[in-house]
């Protein structure tokens, strides 16, 4: 396998670079969420294109107020990687979180989004260095043409399904997971995160169905970028952007 240049993980700001590399990483402050922050960030290299994946890595439910359901998605990957000071072993942790909002009466989408959370711990202490999120944009990533279904995954195709309803009118969700793994032609490796959604309303008290409906969040993640941050390149486990979309049936 190939072990990925890193890059840089933006804002995480818990303990400076000089705490890290004096106290040994003995690392007691608490974890703490940084949004935007111009502060100390913490570059890492060499992840392990292979590390282990969690053995159930998807969630989802779903909750009704009023007219509106709120649908939402999480997944978290694992990326194991080296600090550029002094290769250090850090654990981080990648989640991609998808939020749908519909109107259960008129059975329309009022909105999609995504965002993703880090969260960067040190493997040799067991403690959070820091965390982040941030919001992936929604413009199309390129991906290239030579693309496969990824293999090497512990659930291939995993589900999640859940129902809601309001009076006589359920609502059932269900969402299908795949991802495919992409070459380009300068070598940059990157996965598509396919998550299609079948949405199914019924009325119970005729006990038919009254509308499926399909939409799909495409989110695309920089596996291996051959240029370094110092360099102007991104850094790995990067979600890149998550595009929302309806598919007519």
């Amino acid at each position: 396998m190939k072990t990925n240049q890193g890059k840089i993980l933006r804002s995480y700001s818990v303990l400076t670079l000089g705490i890290i590399l004096t106290a040994s990483l003995v690392l007691t402050q608490p974890m703490m969420q940084v949004y935007g922050v111009n502060a100390q960030a913490l570059e890492f290299d060499r992840c392990e294109e292979d590390t282990p994946q969690p053995d159930d890595p998807l969630s989802m439910n779903t909750v009704r107020n009023g007219n509106v359901v709120k649908t939402i998605h999480a997944e978290k990957e694992i990326f194991k990687c080296l600090l550029d000071q002094g290769d250090i072993p850090v654990i981080v942790d990648v989640t991609t979180y998808i939020e749908l909002y519909e109107n259960i009466n008129t059975r329309e989408v009022l909105s999609a989004s995504a965002f993703v959370t880090n969260c960067l711990k040190d493997e040799g202490t067991g403690a959070v260095i820091g965390c982040q999120s941030y919001v992936p944009p929604t413009t199309l990533v390129p991906t290239g043409s030579d693309c496969e279904e990824q293999d090497e995954v512990l659930i291939e195709h995993p589900q999640e399904m859940n129902t809601v309803n309001k009076g006589n009118i359920v609502k059932t969700i269900e969402a299908q997971k795949e991802a495919f793994e992409c070459e380009l032609p300068d070598e940059t490796e990157k996965k598509v995160d396919l998550v299609i959604f079948t949405e199914i309303y019924e009325d119970l008290s005729t006990q038919t169905v009254l509308d499926i409906q399909f939409h799909v969040m495409r989110c695309v993640v920089l596996l291996f970028d051959d240029t370094l941050v110092s360099e102007g390149g991104e850094r790995d486990g990067l979600v890149e952007g998550c595009q929302f979309s309806t598919i007519e049936n």
